[in-house]
């Protein structure tokens, strides 16, 4: 798997952490993707080609080993900004619900950051998308 592909299927994988697929979630991740090279760059088709392939390999292998593959062919920096662009995903819709947190948890284990690191993370988020005004 090239990098293009492996980051965006972390976002991929974000979309669908739990069973509740919103269009703000969908819509976060086609922005969170065409903000950045080489989304931004990419022909119609070509887009269309990356999300069917992504959509048949989680299907077919699901989440975690299409996560799991992504993580290696990403260094630690692309992983970081996988993560983070994933948490951005999933709490795009005003809440991060307890499949999606646990979503993140496993995702950041297996990009390889400490449990406390993604509770706070997770913690913070929460909090983001808190209502609290009338």
């Amino acid at each position: 798997m090239d990098s293009k592909t492996a980051f965006a299927a972390v976002a991929h994988c974000a979309v669908y952490a739990d069973l509740e697929t919103s269009d703000m979630e969908l819509t976060a991740f086609v922005n969170e993707l065409t903000a950045r090279h080489p989304y931004k760059t990419m022909e119609k088709a070509e887009w269309d080609s990356l999300i069917d392939e992504l959509w048949d390999r989680r299907r077919k292998d699901g989440s975690g080993i299409l996560l799991a593959e992504a993580t290696i062919a990403l260094s630690l920096e692309q992983r970081l900004t996988a993560f983070a662009v994933a948490c951005k995903i999933v709490a795009s819709d005003g809440e991060i619900n307890d499949d999606e947190a646990g979503f993140l948890i496993n995702l950041a284990e297996t990009i390889g950051l400490t449990r406390e690191a993604v509770t706070g993370i997770v913690t913070t988020m929460k909090v983001l998308c808190r209502e609290v005004l009338p």
